[in-house]
């Protein structure tokens, strides 16, 4: 089933949570609704839900209107980020709940509710643990719960809140993986709602970043992260070193170095901002000849992890954050303290009213 939002306005005493908010999820796919805390991710989730209802604007599920529906009507399967089961229950009658509160005319017999659970379970990988009760079970057991329960009634959208939040960090990793497993084997249409970078990009197939009640951007986890729209998804997908400075004629000045800047600027004097990741700058003991390069010192170097991170200082004062493959770094023999050049391979203006100037250089 498909999900389309348009136009979709929710305020709260004054508070504008949703401004006119668009966005659609093709059926089968899983999107993350990506964003800050405050940015309006939980409640489109619970607008789609129909948990809230919206001041202005549509839900449409497989293009025919549901804003009125009740969450019942809409079909779709609902799990919190605290699990919210039932403590007196054990895990197989939390599963069963949905199935056995249908209206009678639809409630499945004893035994097919049984069969049922009993699958759910397997699923997820909980089938020796039905007996238990969800305060026999570890926090990532009783999440997998949660997703059974909301599965069990068969849903035909899914709909998840910070599933993970709740877990350390060495269980939510194993578990967004095998979330992107169980979709891939379901095929479910599913939005989850997530702060967390790392497990949008590693486990949607679309991305939707969210900034203070608007879509910043949507796309491909390689899209927002490799091409971000504006400052904003660029600070908040992972480090990203910024280079303060303006535009005037046919350069871009940033500090201790220029660059040619994109045609048709005119010649007046812009304030502008260009932005790089760390992997997309290089260490030289000389100055390379091919690339806009600066002057640094070497302050620390961490080498553990799959990649070497060194932090910089600039000859005005500023710090510059770097990351670069073991073998560049063995090659390099760097040591603290050392000056070396920094070129840069690809970076991003923006003006000071964040509107794109040009791509990398």
């Amino acid at each position: 089933m498909s999900i389309e939002v348009r136009n979709i306005t929710k305020t709260f005493n004054g508070f504008a949570a949703l401004k006119d908010v668009s966005l659609k999820v093709p059926a089968g796919q899983l999107v993350a609704l990506l964003g800050p805390s405050g940015s309006g991710k939980t409640t489109l989730l619970r607008v789609i839900a129909g948990l809230e209802i919206p001041d202005r604007g549509v839900v449409l599920f497989d293009s025919e209107d549901a804003t009125a529906r009740s969450t019942r009507d809409r079909r779709v399967g609902f799990v919190f980020q605290h699990y919210a089961l039932f403590r007196h229950m054990t895990v197989f009658e939390n599963v069963a709940f949905g199935l056995r509160v249908k209206p009678r005319r639809e409630r499945p017999s004893a035994s097919e509710i049984a069969k049922r659970v009993h699958e759910l379970l397997t699923l997820v990988q909980l089938e020796r643990l039905a007996a238990r009760y969800p305060s026999q079970l570890s926090g990532g057991q009783r999440q997998r719960v949660a997703l059974a329960r909301a599965l069990a009634v068969q849903p035909k959208v899914l709909l998840l809140d910070e599933p993970f939040g709740a877990l350390d960090a060495k269980v939510r990793q194993e578990l967004r993986r095998w979330l992107r497993r169980l979709h891939d084997e379901i095929g479910i249409t599913s939005v989850f709602v997530t702060h967390d970078q790392d497990e949008a990009l590693e486990v949607a197939d679309r991305v939707v970043i969210l900034h203070e009640g608007r879509v910043e951007q949507e796309g491909s986890p390689e899209e927002v992260y490799e091409h971000p729209a504006t400052p904003f998804v660029y600070r908040f997908l992972g480090n990203v070193n910024l280079f303060h400075g303006r535009v005037e004629g046919t350069k871009v000045h940033l500090g201790e170095f220029s660059m040619d800047a994109p045609e048709g600027l005119g010649k007046d004097a812009i304030p502008a901002v260009a932005y790089a990741r760390p992997h997309l700058l290089d260490i030289d003991h000389q100055p390379p000849a091919n690339r806009p390069h600066f002057r640094a010192t070497i302050v620390h170097m961490n080498a553990a992890g799959a990649v070497v991170k060194i932090e910089l200082a600039t000859d005005s004062g500023g710090i510059i954050n770097v990351e670069m493959p073991h073998e560049r770094y063995r090659h390099l023999q760097l040591r603290k303290g050392a000056t070396v050049f920094v070129s840069i391979k690809d970076m991003k203006v923006f003006t000071q009213a964040q509107s794109t100037l040009g791509g990398g250089i």
